[in-house]
């Protein structure tokens, strides 16, 4: 089981027309500044907020209980002109998870919940710099879209979500079939995209201790290969 939580900034379309006709920059400093302090309370608790949309975030939140919910919302709107809601679920994988969040409305998460078991699954691009040499910055966006909106539609089949992190950096909460199907997933990028991908696991109770995991498998991946070893892992997990 997981836990998940939904957050969004409400009321926000109404109060955006109040700024007038210049209001873009203003919306996305906005944007980014809620976002680092809704990060930063999440992940001082151990969960890790993925941005969905940027008026809306989706959390991994197992560990965070309903006093740490409300806290959280507390501060947010003390600090902002824009009003919050949050709405937590739980379930076997991250999207039955999302989905009792969105369907039920409620914010009542686990009080316990050490049991939880989160997977993240950490990918970045091998050598996409030897690869797009000769290409603009935009052209290289492109590509990177093109690539996450492929792998978005595939682990969504998954029961499982998909992030752009920057950078050629994605990050997927996993269930158990999108981590079992991720080998499958890199050797179709591979012949459709003549992309290679490389995969670090990370398995944990919490959201961002699973992402840490999966950030040094990652990392352990390039090691190997700047150790000039034969054979390199596409895929790695670090056991802990």
């Amino acid at each position: 089981m997981m836990q998940v939580t939904v957050a969004r900034i409400s009321g926000y379309g109404p109060w955006t027309l109040t700024l007038g006709y210049d209001r873009e920059h203003r919306l996305q400093m906005l944007q980014a500044s809620i976002y680092q302090e809704v990060q930063q309370l999440f992940s001082d608790r151990g969960a890790l907020v993925f941005p969905n949309r940027y008026d809306e975030y989706i959390v991994s939140s197992s560990g965070v209980d309903s006093a740490q919910h409300s806290d959280i919302l507390d501060t947010l709107v003390k600090k902002f002109t824009v009003g919050f809601t949050m709405h937590a679920g739980r379930g076997t994988t991250p999207h039955l998870a999302e989905k009792e969040a969105h369907l039920l409305r409620s914010l009542n998460p686990a009080e316990n919940n050490p049991d939880d078991v989160i997977t993240v699954l950490h990918m970045d691009v091998d050598n996409l710099t030897g690869k797009t040499s000769q290409m603009s910055p935009y052209e290289i966006t492109n590509i990177m879209l093109k690539l996450y909106c492929t792998m978005s539609e595939y682990f969504l089949k998954r029961e499982s979500f998909s992030f752009f992190m920057g950078g050629d950096n994605f990050m997927i909460l996993a269930s158990e079939q999108g981590k079992t199907d991720s080998g499958a997933f890199l050797d179709e990028i591979r012949q459709k995209m003549g992309i290679t991908l490389n995969c670090g696991v990370g398995i944990a109770s919490t959201g961002r201790q699973a992402a840490m995991r999966a950030t040094k498998s990652l990392d352990t991946i390039r090691d190997i290969r700047e150790s000039g070893a034969e054979k390199i892992p596409r895929i790695y997990e670090i056991n802990c």
